[in-house]
């Protein structure tokens, strides 16, 4: 095989200027040698790539709905309600319903029992931008697992999504003020307000030393502690029982509906348990009622909306007398025996302090 002299020739040649002239060459060691560009970018856009992974990586990582919930379930952790319930909008939610936020401070927090002392994050199940965290609580020395939900929205960077934390099943205690004036009301021994009216109070999970004391005398509240759980659902109801005091209110204002019911000069009381049958329509004067023997009655249980339960026991009794004269001229008195009286209703104390009978209808 020969070599061709010319290969290599424009290697080796002087460069000639455009005069002419030969241009100075350049010694071996500095000579110019074209640069890789195409290595450079693709280098470049590799090491751009694997930041991009890495920081999608990283950033889903800390966007998890986990991890979002982890202040909140820090803040619950550390005694400091107030700073969790402003994070998943409880407060907001509760004054929506009409609820009270006044148990949900830290002040108020610390007189409960049995709070959160720790916790670990379970599963996480995620579904059409809903997630559900559930996490385990320490409590007294017991597990409680509850769930957690957030809902996804846009963070503003990228593709990327944020979590918010959706206001908690936090349970409620009613006290039910309607019909008998104000209450003090304590927790765990110290006054945290009066109310007077019937309040539902949102509080954190714990254990409550609930009491509830009549301004008026009339009533009293034995409440056991109460065992604020997160299931929602209406943690305690205030039911307030009678004192002596109020059991002689009540029982004063029982005799006095029977009362007026006997000194009714009607032969069908309105409102009351005695009648006469009239079918007939005779005209009745001079009626008069007398009282056999008196219903004894028992207090049951308060009702929100109608007040202490009256129920009778043993019907009383009550003979009736009056002239009647007939539409065909007929006339005479007609007597009846032993006309049931009985006293089913409930009793309720007025704003002006006087407490009033109320019977059902007959």
């Amino acid at each position: 095989m020969h070599e061709d002299p010319t290969v290599g020739a424009a290697d080796t040649a002087e460069p000639v200027t455009r005069g002419g002239s030969v241009a100075p060459v350049a010694s071996p060691s500095h000579r110019l040698r074209p640069v890789a560009f195409g290595g450079v970018i693709a280098a470049t856009v590799v090491v751009a790539a694997a930041w991009v992974v890495g920081a999608s990586v990283s950033l889903t990582a800390a966007t998890a709905p986990s991890v979002m919930l982890q202040p909140y379930l820090d803040a619950l952790e550390d005694g400091h309600l107030e700073r969790a319930v402003a994070m998943d909008g409880t407060a907001a939610a509760a004054a929506q319903l009409g609820y009270s936020a006044d148990l949900l401070t830290d002040e108020r927090y610390a007189l409960a029992t049995d709070r959160p002392t720790a916790y670990r994050v379970g599963a996480t199940r995620t579904e059409n931008g809903v997630a559900t965290v559930d996490v385990a609580f320490e409590r007294g020395g017991e597990r409680q697992t509850t769930a957690f939900t957030l809902r996804s929205q846009p963070s503003g960077f990228l593709w990327f999504s944020a979590w918010r934390i959706e206001p908690a099943s936090l349970p409620t205690i009613t006290v039910p003020t309607v019909r008998f004036g104000a209450l003090d009301l304590s927790v765990g021994g110290e006054h945290v307000g009066t109310v007077d009216e019937t309040t539902v109070y949102v509080v954190g999970p714990g254990k409550y030393d609930i009491a509830a004391d009549s301004t008026t005398g009339f009533f009293d509240f034995e409440v056991p502690s109460v065992e604020a759980e997160w299931d929602g659902r209406p943690t305690a109801y205030l039911y307030p029982t009678l004192t002596a005091l109020g059991r002689e209110g009540a029982t004063a204002a029982v005799h006095a509906y029977v009362d007026a019911c006997i000194a009714s000069t009607s032969y069908e009381p309105e409102g009351c348990s005695i009648a006469i049958d009239n079918s007939e329509g005779d005209e009745m004067s001079g009626v008069t009622w007398v009282l056999t023997r008196g219903p004894e009655f028992e207090f049951s249980e308060y009702s929100a909306t109608a007040g202490f339960l009256v129920t009778t026991t043993r019907r009383g009794s009550a003979d009736f007398l009056a002239a009647f004269a007939s539409a065909s001229g007929e006339y005479g008195i007609v007597t009846a025996e032993d006309c049931e009286v009985w006293v089913d209703g409930a009793v309720v104390l007025s704003t002006d302090g006087t407490w009033t009978f109320d019977p059902y209808t007959w």
